[in-house]
């Protein structure tokens, strides 16, 4: 049985961890490659992003495939596991308990998007990403799924999983263009700062609020440790979000995106800040200064999908992560969920395949059933509490400032169990659920 993952992100390099740890006794033997389209480690790691708060949801599935990646994670994240929530005038609305170790075993981590990457390509065998492979496009056939790349040469597998993000060529092989992903309205704009370039005073601010959200009348703008704050290299990240009809270029030159920046946030206040260096300018400024990591992120989405496999139902082709479900980062499940989707084939794939010996067709059936009655009713809940989320950072009137205000109050107040149906989710034991439901159990179907 031949396998491709087309993508070599975070969620193709999980799918690629689970397969390997779930399929290693299947008879007989797999074989999995990842075709990634940039050309090395280092300009794949580069490009990677901004930072992103690692839910324990996902910092668990991690560890079910990886606990060498998973501490490598853990040791190198900021524990955000108390959020300030605060309004564009400085007051406090609140503080948030967000995924608390001490409750789920696992804590909130605030890190950058790349530690995460770098986590689990450290657990790749020598070969496995084929680098420099960009996929042109996607077709199955009778006998399988061709994959032809850039350069017109076409390889052949068993099962193909699209793992190739928001503008997925694997997603066009099932749908065309009718589901291509879509602007939200909403851009990104954020980086990370030196923390030895930060004032005292907000140095010292983070010590009591070092998670902070703000939520003002044009945008939010939030910011964090990125790591353990002791460390030489300790790093603030930022990020500020708005709404607008068309995103700025990539390519927009830091002069102009500070100038549009101070013009949203120029005039927030904080408890932190000091005459002539309010603490909003001060990131800002510092963020984007020359030799500043400054990155430009639109919010692109992809409509809700009928479906994550292929329309014949054969289960050949399979979508995991943004390629499926594209989240706005309101929802702080994009890599949770894209790492639970790869778990969730692994597991289901090892127990039609390993377990009762079924032939690859079979299995690859009964995979692809098994996989989206689990995941496509979780992942659409957090995709509507991610809506909701993006609601609040658009433009607000006087009113409707007020009603978000109240709304971020209130739930501050909420009990932290409201969180569990999130943050102590796992995985394993909802497949190990769906199996014996499935009208596959005992013996092959």
């Amino acid at each position: 049985m031949k396998i491709i993952i087309v993508g070599g992100g975070i969620g193709g390099i999980a799918a690629y961890h689970a397969l390997r740890k779930h399929l290693v006794d299947a008879l007989p033997p797999v074989t999995i490659v990842v075709f990634e389209s940039h050309q090395s480690l280092v300009s794949t790691s580069a490009s990677i992003g901004g930072g992103l708060g690692l839910a324990p949801n996902g910092l668990r599935a991690i560890a079910t495939i990886s606990p060498d990646a998973a501490a490598y994670i853990e040791e190198r994240g900021f524990p955000g596991e108390i959020v300030t929530f605060r309004n564009s005038k400085g007051s406090l609305l609140g503080r948030l308990r967000m995924g608390r170790k001490v409750r789920y075993g696992v804590g909130e981590l605030m890190l950058p998007r790349a530690t995460v990457h770098d986590a689990l390509l450290q657990e790749l065998r020598p070969g496995a990403i084929a680098w420099g492979n960009r996929v042109r496009y996607v077709k199955e056939d009778a006998n399988g799924v061709a994959v032809t790349l850039e350069d017109g040469s076409v390889e052949r597998a068993d099962l193909v999983i699209g793992a190739d993000g928001v503008r997925s060529v694997v997603r066009e092989a099932i749908f065309g263009q009718k589901y291509d992903a879509k602007y939200e309205n909403l851009t990104g704009v954020g980086g990370f700062i030196p923390m030895s370039s930060l004032s005292d005073r907000l140095r010292d601010s983070l010590k009591n609020d070092p998670v902070t959200m703000t939520f003002g009348p044009k945008g939010f703008f939030g910011y964090s440790p990125a790591g353990p704050p002791d460390s030489k290299a300790a790093q603030l990240m930022w990020w500020s979000t708005y709404e607008t009809a068309e995103p700025p270029p990539r390519d927009t030159p830091p002069a102009m995106i500070l100038e549009q920046l101070m013009a949203r946030h120029g005039h927030w206040t904080s408890p932190a800040d000091i005459p002539n260096n309010p603490v909003f300018r001060e990131i800002v400024s510092l963020g984007c200064a020359e030799g500043s990591k400054l990155l430009i992120l639109p919010g692109y989405v992809t409509p809700r999908l009928p479906h994550w496999s292929s329309l014949s139902g054969s289960g050949r082709i399979l979508l995991l992560g943004d390629a499926a479900h594209a989240m706005p980062p309101s929802a702080g499940q994009g890599v949770a969920c894209a790492v639970e989707d790869a778990v969730a084939i692994a597991l289901l794939l090892k127990h039609y395949r390993v377990s009762h010996r079924f032939g690859v067709r079979e299995a690859l059936e009964w995979t692809s059933k098994g996989y989206e009655a689990v995941r496509i009713k979780r992942v659409g809940r957090i995709l509507d509490f991610a809506k909701h989320n993006s609601e609040s950072k658009k433009e607000q009137t006087w009113w409707q400032e007020k009603v978000r205000d109240w709304f971020m109050w209130l739930l501050c107040k909420l009990p932290e169990s409201l969180n569990d149906v999130q943050f102590a989710y796992d995985v394993e034991i909802d497949i190990a659920k769906y199996i014996p439901k499935s009208g596959c159990e005992p013996k092959p179907c």
